[in-house]
């Protein structure tokens, strides 16, 4: 799997704030209605087209937290905030920065890696609001690097 840190690197220096560093990085896709997994791996057919459709959403439109987590995206935690990225489907390209959230905002990032199933990433924001999340590898990491920066704050 790629190291989304690395290739995040370019995408984070634009929008980053002065000693502002990437700490972890992360592939995640949003799960189901009937919280299965979603169709399109990166890079796939399906994950482009979903991207399309996902396109036509308005960023400005969005007002929770919650509702910039509708596509692929890569997510990029530094010791501020949570960066969320868009996911290029046939280039795997980390594309332009589709939000941000500060830590303060978020109240917890758990992993939860059943024995059978698919593994979910439920970030819970502090205004009570939830988002499960299929995450690609490395998921471990980023958990670790989310416990890390929280104990430090």
């Amino acid at each position: 799997m790629p190291d989304f840190l690395k290739k995040a690197t370019k995408a984070v220096d634009a929008v980053a704030h002065a000693d502002e560093t990437p700490i972890a990085a992360l592939f995640v896709r949003p799960r189901s209605g009937d919280d299965t997994k979603t169709l399109g791996a990166p890079g796939g057919v399906l994950s482009k087209v979903g991207r399309l459709a996902d396109d036509a959403i308005d960023a400005e439109a969005t007002t929770r937290p919650a509702d910039l987590f509708g596509r692929n995206t890569v997510l990029v935690l530094t010791a501020e905030r949570l960066l969320l990225f868009g996911h290029g489907g046939f280039t795997g390209r980390v594309r332009g920065l589709l939000g941000e959230i500060p830590l303060g905002d978020i109240a917890a990032i758990t992993l939860d890696t059943p024995e059978a199933g698919a593994a979910t990433l439920d970030i819970e924001f502090a205004d009570g609001d939830r988002v499960s999340l299929t995450p690609g590898s490395r998921r471990r990491r980023f958990v670790e690097a989310w416990d890390e920066v929280t104990q430090k704050a």
